[in-house]
C-alpha cells in the first residue's frame, strides 16, 4: 500500500522508491532462478517509465521476468501494476551478473530462457536486447 512516506512533491509515488521496490524484485526473481543470493551483484537499471500516477492508499504489485541472458547477465523485465485494476503503471529492467562469490569476478551463470510464452514477452526480449546493442 502506497503510504505519505512513499510520495513525492506532487502528492504521488516517489520515483526513486518505485525504483527501489523493482530493483528488490528484481533481486528476488533472480535470486529464485540462480539460487546464490551471495553470487549475484546488481549492474543496471536501464530505465523505469511510469505510465500512470500511483497515489496514496493505492495497493501495488510487482511482476518481474527474466528476459535475456548473456554469459553472466541476467535481465529481467518487472512492471508495477495496480492490485484493484491490474493497470500497468509503470515498467523498467534492470541487469544482475552471476559472480564467484570470493572473487566477484564474472562466471556463467548457466541460465537459458524457455520459448516466450506470448507476443507481449517477445517484445520484452526485443527491447531488454536493444540495451546490449553496441552503437
Amino acid at each position: 500500500m502506497i503510504r505519505m512516506e512513499h510520495l513525492n512533491h506532487h502528492g504521488n509515488l516517489y520515483a526513486g522508491q518505485a525504483i527501489e521496490w523493482m530493483v528488490e524484485t528484481s533481486f528476488i526473481v533472480v535470486n529464485c532462478e540462480y539460487g546464490d543470493p551471495q553470487g549475484l551483484l546488481y549492474k543496471n537499471t536501464h530505465k523505469f517509465d511510469f505510465y500512470k500516477s500511483v497515489n496514496p492508499g493505492d495497493i501495488v504489485y510487482y511482476e518481474g521476468l527474466i528476459v535475456r541472458t548473456g554469459r553472466s547477465s541476467l535481465t529481467i523485465r518487472v512492471g508495477l501494476y495496480n492490485e484493484k485494476t491490474g493497470e500497468l503503471m509503470a515498467e523498467g529492467f534492470t541487469t544482475f551478473v552471476s559472480v564467484d562469490p570470493k572473487t566477484n569476478k564474472p562466471v556463467s551463470h548457466g541460465i537459458a530462457l524457455d520459448e516466450p510464452a506470448d507476443a507481449e514477452e517477445i517484445k520484452w526480449r526485443e527491447e531488454a536486447e536493444a540495451f546490449f546493442k553496441k552503437k
